[in-house]
């Protein structure tokens, strides 16, 4: 009799545990989206049945209108990942000279939150384009120098951009650029031409 009764109490506290364990797994699928002031901020759910942990705070966004109980992660990580592109493309509309690493910042947290193949081509391929940029002003600063070794350092900022995985426009935009700078070394390497000398007149 006993033993029967350890065997079932036994039997409950398995079940018991297995029924944690499946609702500690559930919730670690469930997210949370909580205005605070100026701020919203996105809970995931622990590995604990009810327990949450805050997995990002996103200064300055807006809260949907109505909040459910609880999101998914399909529905809430492109909210994330449209914050961070949005705050990239703030930086890149600031006049002046562009906050490059600020931007790529922005943009490499976008792709952590990147749910389908779609966003992420979209993050990656700001940040080619961002890239771009920098290879191309480099490229510029060390081809204002007017000298060979000038301008041979800006080929290879322009080589560098030419690999890079860039849209139809920008790899022709490269390609210009690179025929122009071989022009110039050709150029310089030539010498400036000096015009034949008239016979003298009898």
């Amino acid at each position: 009799m006993q033993k029967s009764i350890k065997y079932i109490v036994a039997f409950f506290f398995v079940i018991l545990a297995a029924l944690v364990i499946y609702s500690s797994f559930s919730n670690m699928k469930n997210y949370y989206i909580k205005p605070t002031g100026g701020a919203v901020e996105i809970w995931q759910g622990r590995f604990a049945p009810m327990s949450q942990k805050l997995l990002v705070t996103l200064p300055g966004a807006q809260a949907p209108q109505s909040i459910k109980e609880v999101y998914s992660k399909e529905e809430v990580f492109p909210l994330i990942f449209n914050y961070y592109v949005n705050r990239a493309d703030a930086l890149l509309d600031i006049p002046g000279m562009p906050d490059f690493d600020g931007i790529k910042f922005y943009l490499n947290k976008a792709i952590s939150f990147g749910t389908t193949d779609d966003l992420r081509k979209k993050a990656y391929a700001r940040l080619n384009s961002i890239d771009m940029m920098i290879l191309q002003y480099k490229a510029d600063v060390a081809a204002s120098k007017e000298t060979i070794d000038g301008f041979k350092t800006a080929l290879e900022y322009l080589n560098k951009a030419a690999l890079l995985d860039l849209n139809d426009s920008q790899n022709k935009l490269i390609k210009q650029k690179i025929e122009s700078i071989k022009t110039k070394i050709a150029e310089s390497i030539a010498g400036p031409k000096i015009p034949p000398t008239a016979p003298p007149v009898e």
